[in-house]
């Protein structure tokens, strides 16, 4: 049993009747999952896991749907000590090539319906399916292949971008997860009994921090619904009376911009806001439509969070007062005391798996160095701008080198420099054959569509002149 796990199950010995999981589907019927039922699902999962063919120390991709399954796979992995990569549904060829030739897993767990997408990368690896009817061996790996010596503080590896072109497995610590809760905790102060509404994918650390192990070790139930549709949504937080929000800016100005007063949302208590910029006018629309605290935070995927603002004590234009153990310092600031933000933790490895120049580039003197740009105003952390070469798109990092060099994938593209405009990606390309621009941007969207996730294909594309 891993630490993570083992605070989890010590913590599910107390809950009582309160049930720590409830699923929406999407015709509106719900499950929920008592403390007991869940307890028995993670040690019957990891005894399954066993049986087919998981082991101590096994690499394991999660490609898997946000539900009640993946909280007790995640865990039931945990169990037998195998070591969950966190994967995004929507990546697709140059994403997954990079993310198996780096992390050689021994063993996958899918969607049985995913398969088709990564089915080419799967040679030699131990293939578990999940659907409606659990879990399915598909396809056992070769016991000779070499398991990896990966320290025992290591709970997952998270794969992230620093602009290099390629991602970077993060390994990330059970004592980080857990310092991660109890920070997140301290600013949320939720009570024993109330809901989390989980809406962001579970595969992102900030969503694994904030809506499944802060409710799972302070009693509060996460709600996971199956839908993105504002009005639906709005509908479930009436109904199931929820409290709590976890979501990127942009959802929340998109729940303000269809927010009306009648839809009567008096239970919700606060949005916890991360990912990505939070303008102070976005901030006053959001706080004022929905009557709530606003808890703006930083994090990264090396280390969530950074920073948050607390209830009560919220500050709008900053990313709140640094969270307990986190030092941070400003390096190269000027006169306006902007520079970049280093910070250090005693809980963060700091190493990249299998990348040890990345490892050792991202740190100066023990620090770590964030890629991002802010100051300090008044004991908040104020974000300004990304310095490293990625960018945020609706709460997801994209790596912008990644994106030119898809598109350089292109045989008849000589050129091609990506940007983030107002309204989303900017590509300049130069074409190497007489084309029109229209007609290339088509054939470049079909290819883009291959070969990365649907969220990084360019919103524009221009000719370089």
């Amino acid at each position: 049993m891993s630490r993570l796990d083992e605070e989890v199950g010590g913590k599910l010995k107390a809950w009582g009747n309160t049930p720590p999981l409830v699923e929406v589907g999407q015709d509106g019927g719900r499950t929920i999952l008592s403390a007991e039922a869940f307890s028995i699902g993670v040690a019957e999962t990891a005894l399954k896991l066993l049986s087919l063919g998981i082991r101590e120390k096994y690499l394991v991709p999660m490609f898997l749907r946000n539900s009640a399954d993946f909280i007790v796979i995640f865990l039931a992995l945990m169990r037998v000590k195998a070591i969950p990569i966190m994967v995004k549904m929507e990546y697709r060829e140059l994403e997954l090539y990079e993310i198996f030739g780096n992390s050689q897993p021994q063993a996958v767990v899918t969607e049985s319906d995913h398969l088709r997408i990564i089915g080419k990368y799967l040679n030699r690896v131990t293939v578990i399916a999940h659907d409606a009817h659990g879990l399915t061996l598909v396809q056992s790996g070769d016991v000779e292949r070499r398991v990896p010596e990966v320290p025992d503080e290591v709970a997952t590896i998270n794969y992230t971008y620093r602009g290099y072109g390629y991602p970077l497995g993060s390994m990330i610590s059970h004592d980080q997860y857990l310092h991660g809760a109890r920070v997140l905790q301290d600013g949320l102060q939720g009570e024993a009994g109330e809901k989390m509404l989980v809406i962001l994918p579970m595969s992102h650390i900030f969503t694994l921090v904030g809506c499944i192990l802060v409710p799972l070790l302070y009693q509060m139930t996460s709600v996971i619904v199956e839908t993105m549709h504002p009005r639906l949504i709005f509908q479930h937080i009436h109904d199931l009376e929820i409290e709590y929000i976890t979501a990127v800016p942009e959802i929340f100005q998109l729940f303000c911009r269809l927010h009306e007063p009648c839809s009567c949302l008096t239970s919700l208590r606060a949005f916890v806001s991360g990912g990505s910029i939070l303008t102070p006018e976005a901030y006053e629309n959001q706080k004022k439509a929905f009557e709530i605290d606003l808890l703006h935070g930083y994090g990264l995927t090396e280390f969530t969070p950074v920073s948050r603002n607390m209830r009560g004590k919220a500050r709008q234009g900053t990313v709140g007062p640094l969270c307990s153990e986190v030092q941070c310092r400003i390096h190269d600031s000027g006169s306006d005391g902007v520079g970049e933000i280093l910070i250090k933790t005693p809980h963060d490895i700091g190493v990249y798996y299998h990348r040890e120049r990345e490892s050792d580039e991202a740190h100066t003197d023990g620090w770590f160095k964030t890629g991002d740009i802010g100051r300090m105003d008044s004991g908040h952390l104020v974000f300004v701008q990304e310095l490293k070469n990625t960018c945020k798109i609706n709460g997801n990092l994209v790596d912008l080198e990644e994106v030119s060099r898809a598109i350089r994938g292109d045989k008849e593209v000589a050129e091609a420099h990506v940007s983030y405009g107002e309204n989303g990606l900017v590509a300049k390309i130069g074409i190497g054959r007489q084309v029109t621009l229209g007609e290339k941007t088509k054939e470049l969207r079909a290819y883009l569509k291959e070969n990365l996730a649907g969220y990084k294909i360019p919103k524009q594309f221009t000719v370089l002149k």
